[in-house]
């Protein structure tokens, strides 16, 4: 299924997983390595998204250190940049986000005074449904409001978002169901390698929304998704 208008998507990718998933699979160092950008870009999610709305994929790059200060920081800045050249040529918009990158996301929108029409915000494996995470991360980013968002998270409708999808796993440390109204909260079930969680399984669920193609017509239909939070 393909959308009518093709939109600019903008990519917002988080702390590289590949670095931590890697010793798990026994994927040699080098391997790893030619992950280390573009991760969320080139997944098969993304293919299958830019394919359909035969949209215009562009990546904020930044160095997926969640302590690198300066450089979250200018990659907000470097997002809300693209979303007003956006706007001013009248283009409706895809935000796509994983991990870390959804903070980035979120913050450009809140903070941005330009915005371009953000037809669909899509969150995966996010943080900003874990409180406790976004605390840890304040303590290195005095500049941002990240303890505030541990707190409080503004509507898709008070960020010029039409739908805000929001993709999680279970288990996974770093992401969850985001309890807001107007988001849609869509859970991805994985299968365990034993019958507990190992922390192979942590991380696999923290990549599984961008591996898996499975919910990609949920994006493009704008079917409404089963809010397990509610």
């Amino acid at each position: 299924m393909t959308v009518q208008a093709a939109p600019r998507i903008l990519v917002v990718e988080g702390v590289n997983p590949y670095r931590l998933l890697a010793p798990f699979l026994g994927i040699a160092a080098e391997s790893a390595a030619t992950w280390e950008d573009g991760y969320l870009e080139r997944s098969p999610m993304v293919a299958a998204l830019v394919a359909a709305t035969r949209g215009e994929l562009r990546r904020i790059a930044w160095s997926g250190v969640p302590t690198d200060a300066a450089g979250l920081r200018t990659a907000v800045a470097t997002l809300q940049a693209e979303l007003a050249a956006t706007q001013a040529q009248g283009r409706p918009v895809w935000l796509l986000s994983h991990s870390l990158g959804s903070v980035i996301a979120y913050l450009a929108l809140a903070e941005g005074e330009a915005r371009a029409p953000v037809e669909v915000f899509i969150s995966l494996a996010s943080p900003l449904a874990r409180p406790p995470i976004m605390r840890w991360l304040a303590q290195f980013h005095p500049g941002l409001p990240l303890a505030a968002l541990a707190d409080t998270l503004h509507a898709p409708e008070r960020l010029g978002v039409s739908r805000w999808l929001n993709v999680f796993t279970p288990w996974d440390p770093f992401g969850g169901p985001i309890v807001v109204a107007g988001v849609e909260n869509l859970s991805l079930t994985p299968t365990p390698s034993l019958p507990l969680p190992t922390p192979a399984d942590w991380i696999a669920a923290h990549t599984l929304p961008f591996r898996t193609t499975a919910w990609a017509d949920l994006a493009l239909t704008g079917a409404s998704a089963r809010n397990p939070a509610q």
